[in-house]
């Protein structure tokens, strides 16, 4: 359950670093705040991908690594919309892809 749990933390606030991350960005893409909000995005994403090892690691069902997969893949494409709702759309996506991954793991656990 903790690595389960883990993983849905780590992904959580890496969404909320992508989406800073665009944000950013887009207000001015050569400043400081940009850069750093681009690196923040990336720690996330190594913590994110570190506890998506796990999950594949200690998964009893390839269904259930799947759905991790694809959570983080939408949670990692987020930069690349093209306007504000473009990366709403993308973060409802990576959202419910991500509790889709929660109600199988609640019942790989359970």
């Amino acid at each position: 359950m903790t690595v389960y749990s883990d993983f849905a933390g780590a992904l959580t606030e890496f969404r909320r670093g992508q989406q800073d991350r665009w944000h950013r960005r887009n207000e001015d893409p050569d400043s400081s705040v940009s850069f750093e909000a681009r690196t923040e995005a990336y720690r996330l994403r190594g913590i994110a991908l570190h506890a998506l090892f796990r999950v594949q690691l200690i998964s009893s069902t390839q269904r259930l690594i799947d759905a991790a997969q694809d959570a983080y893949d939408l949670t990692s494409a987020m930069p690349k919309a093209a306007d504000r709702a473009e990366l709403s759309a993308r973060g409802a996506q990576a959202r419910e892809a991500l509790e889709q991954f929660i109600k199988l793991a609640a019942s790989d656990v359970q």
